[in-house]
């Protein structure tokens, strides 16, 4: 939300709003009151960090109904292109950002937008060359060596995920686990049905608050409290 909130508006001048979108009323009553004001729906899912799952077909094919003009643009960084293919379910922008899982490695700072608009592709390539958003050629080496290799990261990470998730669940210290992957998870149907695998990310909440979160966190062996994540390091 900072950049929306305090770069995009203050900066451009460009008008945004924040809605739920596993409530499909209030996107709805959205659409409806913006009309075509609206020129981009922009979405996460599993969003970051409460993983919470959208439904990208129902979406799109209510922003083609009531805004044909209006692009639907989805990140797909906790997926990634292994496990999620937004544009294969209506979606005309997909974001990733290279660093995390694509890369893999932690040693490369990177995103990549893909589409397949012809209008929207000519648009991005245009304004790449005229503003000079292009990685270095030793970047792209490190991002494309870690391409190779992600289709097993992405099977390992989530085998491992789904067995912290289930330990977690049956952990008398921990009150709720969030992973798209578990029948508990409010949109469980969902990422079955759009997904290819439930990704590698975990939200758990344990019993207490923020003085036992932060002795967990203290107590890590494997896992560091860091900035990025997808990485094998």
């Amino acid at each position: 939300q900072r950049y929306f909130r305090k770069v995009m508006n203050p900066r451009m001048g460009i008008n945004v709003d924040f809605v739920d979108f596993s409530d499909n009323q209030a996107v709805l009553s959205k659409m409806l009151h913006e009309g075509e004001k609206t020129k981009l729906l922009w979405l996460e899912t599993p969003t970051n960090p409460t993983l919470k799952v959208t439904d990208i077909e129902k979406v799109a094919t209510m922003t083609k109904r009531f805004n044909a003009n209006a692009l639907l643009a989805v990140d797909n960084t906790f997926c990634s292109p292994y496990f999620q293919n937004p544009l294969e379910h209506g979606a005309d922008i997909v974001v990733h950002s290279v660093t995390k899982y694509i890369n893999g490695h932690s040693d490369v700072v990177m995103g990549v937008v893909c589409t397949n608009n012809e209008e929207v592709y000519h648009q991005l390539r245009f304004t790449q060359n005229g503003v000079g958003a292009v990685p270095s050629p030793f970047d792209c080496y490190l991002a494309h060596r870690g391409l190779k290799t992600l289709h097993l990261r992405m099977e390992a990470a989530a085998r491992n995920a789904n067995a912290i998730a289930l330990f977690l669940e049956g952990h008398e210290g921990v009150t709720k686990v969030l992973y798209p992957g578990l029948k508990s998870h409010p949109q469980h149907d969902i990422a079955t049905r759009q997904q290819n695998g439930y990704g590698a990310m975990i939200t758990f909440y344990c019993k207490g608050g923020k003085k036992e979160s932060e002795i967990v966190l203290k107590n890590l062996r494997v896992f560091a409290l860091a900035e990025s994540l997808g990485a094998v390091e």
